[in-house]
Formats: structure tokens, sequence, C-alpha cells
């Protein structure tokens, strides 16, 4: 194998695939990234046996052939090489892959492509072209809600779902940690049937990582994987086998008291109150009434911290006890000027969203 290609394309293809290797693997081959070097196109290839990143360019090529080399030092290698510099790659050794830029030569040691895994994608459905730009946005808004807890594993991703609506059918991107529920949309008229899919969530990183960029995507899915394509970077990943809860009966259907908030004074001052919240759920106090907003918070060691901010509500008062964190969390996602709180009474979810917004969030609240 030898072939010669410059440093920005290789680097991009590296970084692309670098984060499905599972850095603490014992499987030395697992740490490796596969190089396929044939008819002047370059492919490489990583993964940890739950996902497969792949991605390629088309180079100049002297001969073909096949190796893995470690990741993560190919990586480095690549990046701290002087920008603009044309790189050599060089197998004339099977244990051994040669990197030559300009006056700097290295050796890397090679486990044969033969012991790579092969991670097939199995029967996957027709694809589904969707912007990247809407795709990634909505899984910004959600992925921050994805649960941690191992116990309850069909949390532990994002909930990618097509549901058809009087006007098409709509993507849905939802995550909940059991505290907080994110919820985003986005029509799609290139969607044929409905499909609901769990993408686990180093998944969910990887392919946010890989779109960004894009112009569109291609999205498919079967019943134990899916296939994200975005230009020359390919991932499949096995989904998490379970069944998402229902969420719709989560969603607050009653909240008719409404205020109408500054997003960031509101985010400035939970921020701030939140300084002396030194209890296990860092438990802000909310009081609203006569468009006025009290944010309160008292700790066992005696630390005490009060806001108020003015706000746009005439409903009766409301008071109503939050972890900090998780409101914080949820107000980062607004993006707009202004958002709303709607209540229906102090023990009941609140949401959060905007006007004309394709996002909305659920928030439970704490006892106070």
């Amino acid at each position: 194998m030898q072939f010669e290609v410059n440093k920005s394309t290789l680097l991009k293809s590296l970084a692309n695939v670098n984060g499905a290797v599972e850095k603490k693997n014992t499987i030395p081959v697992l740490q490796n990234v596969k190089i396929e070097a044939s008819n002047g196109k370059v492919i490489l290839s990583a993964t940890d046996m739950d996902i497969l990143v792949t991605s390629f360019f088309e180079t100049k090529m002297e001969s073909n052939g096949s190796t893995t080399v470690p990741a993560q030092m190919f990586y480095d290698i690549v990046r701290k090489i002087e920008d603009g510099k044309p790189i050599k790659i060089n197998q004339e050794n099977p244990n051994i892959l040669q990197i030559i830029a300009n006056k700097s030569k290295y050796n890397l040691p090679c486990i044969d492509a033969s012991e790579f895994p092969n991670f097939s994608e199995g029967e996957i459905a027709d694809e589904i072209e969707i912007e990247s730009e809407k795709f990634a946005k909505i899984i910004d808004k959600t992925r921050f809600a994805i649960s941690n807890d191992e116990t309850r594993y069909y949390l532990n991703g994002l909930f990618i779902h097509a549901i058809k609506t009087s006007d098409g059918y709509e993507l849905r991107s939802v995550a909940t940690d059991g505290h907080r529920l994110a919820n985003a949309k986005i029509l799609n008229n290139n969607i044929k049937s409905s499909f609901g899919v769990i993408i686990p969530k180093k998944s969910v990183n990887e392919i946010r990582r890989i779109i960004d960029g894009a112009k569109s995507i291609k999205m498919s899915v079967s019943k134990t994987k899916i296939k994200v394509v975005a230009d020359n970077t390919t991932i499949i990943s096995k989904l998490i086998d379970g069944e998402f809860p229902d969420y719709e009966k989560v969603m607050p259907k009653n909240n008719s008291q409404i205020a109408r908030i500054n997003k960031k004074n509101l985010f400035d001052s939970v921020d701030r109150v939140s300084t002396v919240a030194m209890d296990k759920h860092r438990c802000v106090k909310m009081s609203v009434e006569n468009n006025k907003v009290t944010l309160q918070i008292n700790s066992n060691d005696g630390s005490y911290a009060h806001e108020e901010l003015e706000v746009v509500y005439g409903g009766e008062k409301v008071e109503i006890g939050f972890n900090s964190k998780y409101l914080l969390d949820v107000i980062n996602q607004i993006d707009k000027d202004e958002l709303m709180m709607k209540f229906k009474d102090g023990n009941s979810p609140a949401l959060v969203e905007t006007q004309d917004s394709n996002a909305v969030f659920v928030i439970m609240p704490v006892r106070i």
C-alpha cells in the first residue's frame, strides 16, 4: 500500500472516525483504525462493536493494500504535522506502516486487516434525506436530557421517530431522564412511513459531529441498526433494544397559567442564586405573581439568596421548586429573547417553550 494525501484531507477523515474508537478496549484491533486503499480511494474505518464509522477520500495512489494502525497515535501524528505538507503513507512491511511528511518519518505497528471485525448493516429500510442543519438542531435541543441511569437503559438514548400528522410526516427527537423532558420536531416530506428508534448516547454524539457542515444527510433504520450518511462519512450504529415511554402522557395538558419571561434575565438570575445552593437537589423556589418572579434559596448552613425580576404574568400565584441545574439546562435551549413558562400549580410539571417554536420542554418540580 502506498499513497499520498494532503494533511487536511487525511486529518478530517481521521477525526470523523476516531470518535468511534473505544480507548479502554482490551481487544487491540478495536483500538486501531482500518485503512483500505484501492483504485484511488482510501477508506478509513473504526468501531467499538456497537458503532462503525467509515470515511473515504480520493487521492493519488501507487499501490493498493489494507491494514490497521493505532487510531489515536495515527491521528496525533497527522495533527502535529506542519500544515500544507503532503503526507506519504507507505507499507512495505506487513507489520509496519510508514508515514513521511517533509523531513519527518514515523513508523506505526500494524495489526492485519483480517482481524478487524465485520460490522454489517443488515436489512436497512429506504433512505430518508434530511437537511443537516435542521436535524442537527433537533438533536441539540434534546440530547442534554438523555438519562445516564443504566437501570432504565431505554432512556440512555435519543428517541427518533416519525409520525403522520395533518401536515405530513413529522420527525421528532425526544429525550428524558425523568427530571426533564425535551421534544423537538421538523416536518419532512421524504418520510414514507412511521418508525421509532432509540439511538445510544455515544452514537448520537458521533452522528451530531459528522453531520456538521454537510448540506444534507441520508438516514435509514432497521429493527436493530441506524445508518447515517453525511458527505463522505457513514455511521452505522446498533440501537437500544427497548421501548421508549409514551412521552405524550407526560406532556402537561392543562398548564393555563402563562408567564412571559426574558430568557437572559431568567438564566442570569437562576445562575446567581444557585451559587448558594448546597443540597443534593440544588433547589430554587420560584414564586410567580403580579408580573413578578421571585427566586429564593435557603440552605441548611444558613446561606440565602433572593432575586426578583419583572415578567408578564396575570394569573394566580404559583409557588414551585426546581432543581436549579435542570432549570438552567432547559433555559439554555431557548434560542429567542423571550420564553414562556406554563404552570398548572406548584406540584405539577411546568412547560417551557417559545412562540412559534418547534421544541418544547418539561421540567418536573421538587418539594420545597
